[in-house]
């Protein structure tokens, strides 16, 4: 991945991330790195939806 990508991603993640928490979200840490591992192809997209639904059954 080039450091451009990487910049990128950071920058539409920490935008999504303000926006979230503005509309009264929580966004943690383990939020943050599912998410990466998902923008950089370290993940499919159904592993990411079941990690993403996991999290929603903690709650």
């Amino acid at each position: 991945m080039s450091q451009h990508n990487e910049e990128s991603y950071e920058k539409a993640i920490h935008n999504a991330k303000a926006s979230m928490e503005l509309s009264g979200f929580t966004i943690t840490q383990e939020h943050m790195e599912l998410v990466r591992a998902k923008l950089k192809g370290e993940i499919t997209e159904e592993k990411f939806l079941k990690k993403v639904l996991e999290q929603a059954k903690k709650r």
